[in-house]
């Protein structure tokens, strides 16, 4: 079992809505997971800024950092 990164940032954009702030749960790079961020989360990394998700080239969701995807 590959196990879960969780990431949080000022803002993030998925197309159906933005959270502001946001967590991304990320396994083996995939998204499996985006919500409000509600006070201090255990494990959880802080980036700022915008963290985007899209469909990436096999239709699964990918979040990306500053243009780069977060493993």
């Amino acid at each position: 079992m590959t196990p879960i990164r969780r990431v949080a940032a000022h803002e993030v954009v998925t197309p159906e809505r933005v959270f502001a702030p946001g967590v991304v749960e990320l396994e083996a790079g995939r998204v499996v997971d985006v919500y409000s961020l509600v006070g201090e989360q255990a494990s959880t990394e802080w980036l700022g800024g915008v963290i985007t998700v899209e469909n990436g080239d096999d239709r699964q969701p990918k979040a990306y950092y500053k243009g780069k995807p977060i493993k």
